[in-house]
């Protein structure tokens, strides 16, 4: 009976678990079910965990496909679903209530990139073999794409945006931008309603070269906001 709960136990845990504290620094909580635990490195996550972090203070989780997410300082992200399988099985659902995050997709981003998706406030986020970031600030939100590309879907409204763009949403309104390390931010189209206005030169925008399955927390590619 003992070796039956046991084995019971183990099986549970590990349908549950969906990846690990990879890398840590500062403060952070995980918010599950009706507990709040302090954030270790090579912590087991589960769906529907809730990570909080304070500020200047970022986590890196790895999921079981190697996807990795960086989450930046004063943000609370979401894991609200995950299943690493097959091709017609394998999904991610996550979201992003304040702050930045980071994500390289794995394994499930080549398997089923239509069933890997992350909601901000004002979008769902849908992805083809990708770098991205989301950055929500008061009034503002910012996605990049650094590698592949994103789709964003704001009501009735999609937008791609390939490596080297970053789209903000305020007021209603979205704002496409190429950006280059060299030249910096460069406005490429507004869309207010349905018409949009292609850019004339993207060439030269910046594409990171980027590990696949690591975003150093030490030097991350992108400035971490430390609010």
């Amino acid at each position: 009976m003992r070796i039956l709960l046991f084995l019971l136990t183990l099986t549970a845990f590990v349908w549950s678990n969906i990846g690990n504290v990879g890398a840590f620094k500062g403060t952070a909580t995980v918010k599950r079910s009706n507990s709040t635990l302090n954030v270790k490195n090579g912590m087991a996550l589960e769906v529907k965990d809730m990570i909080i972090t304070a500020a200047k203070s970022r986590i890196q989780v790895i999921l079981k496909d190697n996807t990795v997410v960086t989450i930046g300082p004063n943000s609370t992200f979401v894991f609200d679903a995950y299943t690493f399988g097959g091709k017609d099985d394998s999904e991610v659902k996550m979201h992003i209530d304040r702050g930045f995050f980071r994500s390289v997709t794995g394994k499930i981003g080549k398997l089923a990139p239509e069933r890997f998706k992350v909601k901000t406030a004002s979008a769902t986020i849908g992805i083809r073999g990708t770098d991205f970031s989301a950055l929500m600030s008061e009034g503002k939100e910012t996605i990049t794409c650094y590698k592949g590309r994103v789709n964003v879907s704001i009501g009735n409204d999609s937008h791609n945006i390939d490596a080297g763009m970053m789209i903000e949403l305020f007021d209603g309104k979205a704002e496409i931008k190429a950006f280059s390390i060299n030249r910096g931010l460069q406005t490429v189209y507004k869309k207010e309603n349905t018409a949009q206005i292609k850019a004339d030169e993207i060439s030269d925008a910046t594409q990171q070269e980027m590990q696949a399955s690591e975003i150093p927390l030490e030097e991350p590619t992108v400035e971490f906001p430390d609010r």
